[in-house]
């Protein structure tokens, strides 16, 4: 983990309400960054309004240029500042943190994303699928929330809400179908909540390895705030409370207690 000020490189909507943003940040890079980490990002001589650094998902890096690529949702002020962002603004960066996904030596991995979930699984594909039998699945609200389909490293099914893009329906529905199929050796997903429980339900009876990106506001990445704490199950079965900023954002899907 390092704090660094990084460099705006550009700032580009890819779809609606979604911008990616690129940062040089070498040193950053240096380190070595895994799919599934993120970055804490605040605006130098923020107000107090903007006092907490925002979590940020890393779609790409690319350590041979230097450049980290970032996308983020605007919900809020602190973000839609980000997105205002300027080629050559400076950004305090804190990174990289958390758990990130881990293939293994699986060769037949599905990937899921869900929203701005789509982020952290594009850098997974990227990473991971080269060499390997993947296939990937989407889901949008509809088209216009679509994003990182172009030019995917293996196939992309799509679904969305009202069938503008892809199938009409949940990202879920094309994910049964491909396991009913041929079951992969390792699903990685990411995206809201709904999703990744419906996820876990198809994996875990069906005792596919299955890693699932939790999204929860993270307000310091460190682990010491304890508001992004999160109900697990332990290997003995009871539950625990565990921090997803540094024990997570990535935990196996039979560890996830989504019903409390």
């Amino acid at each position: 983990m390092q704090h660094t000020m990084a460099r705006v490189a550009g700032v580009d909507a890819i779809a609606r309400g979604i911008y990616l943003l690129r940062l040089h940040a070498p040193d950053l890079l240096a380190q070595g960054i895994s799919p599934g980490q993120f970055v804490h990002i605040r605006l130098p001589g923020a107000g107090q309004q903007r006092l907490l650094r925002r979590p940020i998902s890393v779609m790409a890096a690319r350590p041979q240029e230097g450049v980290l690529d970032l996308a983020i949702q605007t919900v809020g002020p602190g973000t839609l500042a980000l997105c205002g962002a300027r080629p050559g603004d400076t950004l305090a960066v804190l990174g990289p943190l958390g758990r990130g996904f881990d293939a293994g030596q699986a060769q037949r991995i599905f990937f899921v994303g869900g929203g701005v979930g789509v982020a952290p699984i594009r850098f997974a594909m990227d990473a991971f699928a080269p060499g390997r039998r993947c296939a990937a699945f989407f889901g949008f609200r509809g088209a216009a929330f679509a994003y990182g389909i172009q030019q995917a490293p293996c196939p992309v099914q799509v679904t969305t809400d009202d069938g503008g893009l892809g199938a009409r329906g949940q990202v879920s529905d094309l994910l049964r179908a491909a396991i009913e199929e041929e079951p992969p050796d390792l699903i990685l997903a990411c995206g809201p909540t709904p999703m990744l429980r419906t996820v876990q339900r198809l994996a875990v009876p069906e005792k596919i390895p299955c890693q699932l990106s939790l999204e929860e506001y993270m307000a310091c990445g460190l682990g010491a705030c304890l508001v992004c704490a999160c109900k697990t199950r332990a290997m003995d079965g009871q539950g625990a409370y565990r921090r997803v900023c540094v024990d997570g954002p990535v935990f196996p899907a039979e560890e996830v207690c989504f019903d409390g």
